[in-house]
């Protein structure tokens, strides 16, 4: 599978500041907007994506006289960290949704019926880091010229569990086994249908800032000689993913609505997901994924220090590290860190190899007992003193080879069995084509925002501390965001150069 790099201009669209901090637009004389480096009379994350151009040597700033955020007189780095942190305080709500797709939501109207949920179990935990671990060994692989990478193991799991839905026979049978460790789909959708509405924050304020929300919907051709969709397909979407339902013409219409709601549903951070609409395409299930939490105890400024990262390939890079002691977490070849996120529902780990051992190999021997056996230590006695730079970068992968090699081949290929998805899958067969899959995380001083698009493309064809361990994230690492309650992660990726 070959990866992609999204251009880095893609992450410029993203959560407009409101006006009461931004400041008004006058229509015949703007006024100044402290931030709007960019010269669009608002301040947003575009203006922070040129902003670190700007700094690394790359581009010009369009109004450098806004870039003095923090009233020094000067532009420097300085200003990034004030630009960022005005960014996440003006994150107190989820933006308003100002998408409106061409195309019309056909569920608006289906009101969802009374299912049963489940509350995760040792079971449902179980299978998922399991699915994580190999998801994200798998994808790693791949990775041969070591970019940095980042999975959303949440996010590929919504989407490719509504697809199962429509699965019958073998093509079933392997899904299941790969996505919910051989448990049938009906428990899995229940399991799925509690971790989605526990996934949400509703109590928003000052010791509770997080955010996370999640999305789904399907968009099928309209052409009914090459899908029929079963109404009871659709239904168990908007029963257990409160998915939306558009009938399209698969058209440039069609791309720039998915593209859109794309957009529109991860926040701005993930501007599209398909660059083009096959000729057999007919049938989409997007899920789309955006969280923002800023950390428990926010680094200070004193906190930043200049530091160096070796990446993979030997280069030495300069880096902002962001130094405190954190809880530690180990275990025979790995030092890392636990460090808990505003409301303590979400925490972020990062774990280092040792020195023996390259980032490869410890990907490769990593294991869901190991996982989740250094997830949970509950050692309150060592602290890490730790030194983690700051990163941001955006992940691209096509996940088809990975989830063959996992063990569901068929739903790929012509023998694949979607009768329960459409109700002429018997005579006009659909497979899955694809399942492009789209990450995004900026982690600094304040916390972390992170985001994650995945599109199933069908054809028809944290005592005082004892002992103290000094981690120095200062080499390629592994780290995570995982439910402090489950344990089970919703991204996980690897750094492997801050460039």
């Amino acid at each position: 599978m070959k990866f992609r790099k999204i251009l880095a201009a893609a992450a410029a669209l993203c959560i407009a500041v409101p006006t009461a901090i931004a400041g008004q637009v006058a229509a015949l004389d703007p006024a100044p907007v402290k931030g709007d480096v960019n010269s669009d009379f608002i301040f947003n994350l575009a203006d922070v994506v040129m902003y670190q151009r700007w700094l690394r040597g790359a581009g010009k700033l369009m109004a450098d006289t806004n870039g003095d955020v923090n009233g020094d007189g000067v532009c420097d780095v300085l200003d990034l960290s004030a630009m960022r942190k005005l960014l996440i305080d003006c994150m107190t709500t989820a933006p308003t949704p100002n998408f409106a797709p061409k195309a019309q939501n056909l569920c608006a109207g289906i009101a969802s019926s009374k299912v049963t949920e489940s509350r995760a179990d040792e079971k449902f935990i179980n299978s998922q880091t399991a699915f994580t671990v190999e998801l994200f060994k798998q994808a790693y692989a791949e990775n041969e010229d070591h970019e940095n990478a980042l999975i959303s193991p949440y996010s590929v799991m919504q989407a490719l569990s509504m697809t199962a839905n429509g699965a019958a026979g073998d093509t079933r049978t392997e899904m299941e086994n790969v996505l919910g460790g051989g448990m049938p789909m009906e428990e899995l959708n229940q399991y799925l249908l509690s971790q989605r509405k526990r996934s949400i924050n509703p109590e928003y304020n000052d010791y509770n800032k997080w955010q996370m929300s999640t999305a789904n919907s399907i968009w099928a051709i309209d052409d009914k000689s090459r899908i029929d969709v079963r109404p009871e397909f659709i239904q168990n979407c908007v029963d257990y993913y409160d998915s939306e339902f558009y009938i399209a013409p698969f058209d440039k219409t069609t791309l720039d609505d998915v593209n859109g709601w794309v957009n529109d549903k991860t926040h701005e951070m993930i501007p599209s997901i398909l660059d083009h609409i096959g000729d057999n395409d007919v049938m989409y299930l997007v899920n789309a994924v955006a969280f923002a939490a800023e950390w428990m105890e926010p680094f200070m400024d004193y906190q930043i220090n200049k530091g160096e990262f070796t990446s993979y390939n030997g280069e030495i890079q300069k880096a902002d590290m962001l130094c405190s002691w954190e809880h530690y977490i180990g275990d025979e070849n790995t030092n890392g860190m636990v460090k808990a996120y505003s409301g303590g529902r979400y925490e972020f780990a990062a774990l280092l190899p040792d020195e023996s051992m390259t980032i490869d190999q410890y990907i490769e021997e990593l294991t869901p007992e190991k996982l989740n056996g250094l997830l949970t230590q509950k050692n309150y006695d060592i602290k890490a003193d730790i030194k983690l730079p700051k990163f941001s970068y955006d992940y691209e992968n096509e996940l088809s080879g990975e989830l063959e090699s996992m063990g569901m081949p068929t739903a790929f290929s012509d023998d694949a069995d979607f009768t329960n998805m459409s109700s002429i899958a018997d005579r006009h067969p659909l497979h899955i084509d694809r399942v492009i899959h789209k990450t995004f995380i900026d982690l600094d001083e304040n916390g972390t925002k992170a985001a994650a698009a995945t599109l199933v493309a069908m054809v028809d064809g944290e005592a005082m501390a004892r002992e103290i361990k000094e981690v120095n994230f200062d080499r390629p690492f592994v780290y995570c965001i995982f439910d402090a309650q489950t344990y089970v992660p919703v991204f996980i990726g690897a750094v492997n150069s801050l460039s």
